[in-house]
């Protein structure tokens, strides 16, 4: 029998000890994958590092920069202020008699120059009136040759010698005095209308010459008043005459005896 404090059987020895596993890598395994992270991340840090770096030192072949211009001078302005103006004028300061009103300017209406018309003025100053018409004598008159007839009719003979004159007619016309009563001779010769000469040119041309070559006795016939001269038409009238004179002063040739 074996008690208690019997040693156990022979074959009943302790259990040896339990012997370490002989594959190491039960135990550091863990730790090998660590460093070996930490290494492959060192790595591409150091790689990316490398790649910028070759970037930035690659030369670059683009467009050259265009050059810096140096700035503008600095410009000095000046602010000034701007006055404010005046506010209406307080009754309690001062009576109404201090108080300026301002004067409202009127703007200047434009002035309108109108267009400047050369109008020709007709000259009619040697046309007669129907009072020193109905004051003449007419050629034929007992008054118009001077107190008588025969060869001495001066009248008559100076208004044949108008109408047989044909240039007479045509300075008429040229004159715009056909069928109009002309003062032709008042102690001067009268220019007509817009004539450069006086007395319508062949009309006094003809005048002169009928009395030049008549009888110095009639030339020298007093005469008083106007004495109308007619071309056949009738209408077309010459006026010759003043209060007193001489067919001699058409000539402008002046007798001594009055």
């Amino acid at each position: 029998m074996s008690g208690t404090g019997s040693h156990p059987p022979e074959g009943e020895h302790e259990r040896p000890a339990l012997r370490e596993d002989p594959n190491p890598a039960s135990e550091t395994g863990p730790v090998w994958v660590r460093r070996r992270d930490r290494v492959l991340g060192w790595l591409f840090t150091a790689g990316a590092h490398l790649a910028l770096i070759a970037i930035w030192l690659w030369p670059h072949t683009g467009r050259p920069h265009p050059p810096v211009e140096p700035p503008l001078p600095p410009i000095q302005v000046s602010l000034l202020s701007s006055p404010k103006p005046p506010g209406p004028a307080s009754p309690e300061v001062g009576g109404h008699d201090d108080v300026l009103e301002p004067t409202l300017v009127q703007p200047a209406k434009p002035v309108v120059t109108p267009p400047v018309v050369n109008v020709a003025v007709v000259d009619n100053s040697d046309l007669l009136s129907q009072s020193q018409i109905a004051g003449a004598s007419s050629a034929g008159d007992d008054g118009a040759g001077g107190g008588g007839g025969g060869s001495c009719d001066m009248a008559r003979a100076v208004q044949k010698a108008l109408r047989r004159d044909p240039l007479v007619r045509a300075a008429v016309e040229d004159a715009n005095r056909l069928g109009k009563s002309v003062m032709l001779w008042n102690g001067d010769w009268v220019r007509s209308g817009g004539q450069e000469g006086k007395g319508l040119s062949a009309v006094r041309e003809a005048i002169m010459w009928e009395v030049a070559f008549v009888p110095a006795a009639c030339r020298n016939q007093r005469m008083h008043g106007l004495v109308l001269l007619s071309l056949e038409d009738g209408a077309t009238r010459f006026a010759i005459g003043s209060d007193e004179w001489r067919w001699s002063d058409l000539l402008g040739v002046r007798s001594t005896s009055r």
